[in-house]
């Protein structure tokens, strides 16, 4: 069974704010994200986790709105390459090594110093 993390280890991550996060999960589809419904906290693969730093990148920095570099970190991520071709002689290229050791490392970072919150009632002393 794969490992999952939560959101704030997501955050940390992708370099994003935990509330732009938790907007991106409620509205967009990202792949490898499960749960999230009516109490259930959501569990984020570390391929979810490339996804939403991919993405968050593609907002922030290149200047794409959110629908559309949610579908292009997907179509990357998916297909395995380190370019797209967004139009006529335009492509977008990325160091893919580089950004998965990146965010790979940000990962356990994140492992060593979030502890996600307690749920439920605390338990009777």
């Amino acid at each position: 069974m794969a490992r999952t993390y939560h959101t704030k280890i997501a955050a940390f991550a992708a370099d994003a704010d935990a509330k732009w996060v938790d907007n991106l999960l409620s509205h967009s589809g990202v792949p490898g994200v499960s749960g999230g419904t009516r109490g259930v906290s959501r569990r984020i693969s570390a391929a979810g986790i490339r996804h939403i730093a991919l993405v968050h990148r593609l907002n922030r920095v290149a200047g794409f709105s959110v629908e559309a570099a949610v579908a292009l970190a997907e179509r990357l991520l998916r297909t395995g390459a380190d370019r797209a071709e967004l139009g006529a002689g335009l492509e977008l290229q990325i160091d893919r090594q580089a950004f998965e050791r990146e965010v790979e490392a940000r990962i356990h970072e994140a492992v060593e110093s979030i502890v996600p919150a307690r749920r439920g009632r605390r338990p009777k002393r």
